[in-house]
């Protein structure tokens, strides 16, 4: 990526994007040249938190970033939901193929919704759900849902959220879903000690 691209991009320079544009209109093109594993002005604008910079990129819609996956394998609404940039993540979601985006698989399987559910980033978290209410069903390439790695990460509140969409849509079966080591989130909360948690979820489970 042009160095100067890229520095825009971190500090979401836009002036500097459109005036480099000016120099090279072809200058987004070389992206579709490189390949997968390419990290695309989308990616860092995503990363440093510049909503700006993305609603611009997203505006030229001259190649379909969003979809892109980067060499950590992680598309750009994978790393706004990680840092739980919800404008970002909403601007993410508006464009062709929101719904997409939500199950689009990056590295060992993840969907942004199970980023978001490790750093519980809450907020996100619903606005994920909202867009694509069955991602909640998803599993990582290791068979976790987003509320085995919520349990993981000991990220409760998030826990919470997803408990509750399951119970609002009668898909409290996904409770009793087995990780690649065949543990249900109640047996981790458990072999974790997380009492509290372990309760509300018993409840949940048998009410």
């Amino acid at each position: 990526m042009d160095r100067r691209l890229m520095e825009a991009a971190r500090t979401g320079n836009v002036d500097a994007l459109m005036k480099l544009l000016e120099e090279d209109p072809l200058l987004l093109h070389s992206f579709a040249l490189a390949g997968g594993g390419c990290e695309t002005p989308l990616h860092i604008a995503s990363m440093a938190g510049q909503l700006h910079f993305v609603q611009q990129i997203l505006k030229l819609r001259q190649h379909q970033f969003e979809t892109e996956l980067n060499q950590d394998g992680f598309s750009p609404l994978h790393i706004a939901s990680a840092n739980g940039y919800l404008e970002i993540v909403k601007e993410l979601l508006k464009v062709v193929g929101g719904l997409h985006l939500c199950r689009l698989q990056g590295r060992e399987g993840r969907i942004p919704l199970h980023c978001a559910a490790i750093k519980g980033r809450v907020q996100v978290m619903k606005e994920l759900l909202n867009a694509s209410p069955d991602s909640v069903e998803d599993v990582t390439a290791r068979r976790e849902t987003a509320l085995h790695l919520a349990v993981k990460n000991n990220q409760f509140q998030g826990l919470r959220l997803l408990v509750a969409h399951l119970n609002h849509f009668k898909k409290e079966g996904v409770l009793n879903n087995k990780d690649g080591q065949g543990n249900t989130i109640l047996q981790l909360a458990v072999s974790r000690k997380q009492y509290e948690a372990s309760s509300w979820i018993d409840f949940s489970c048998h009410p």
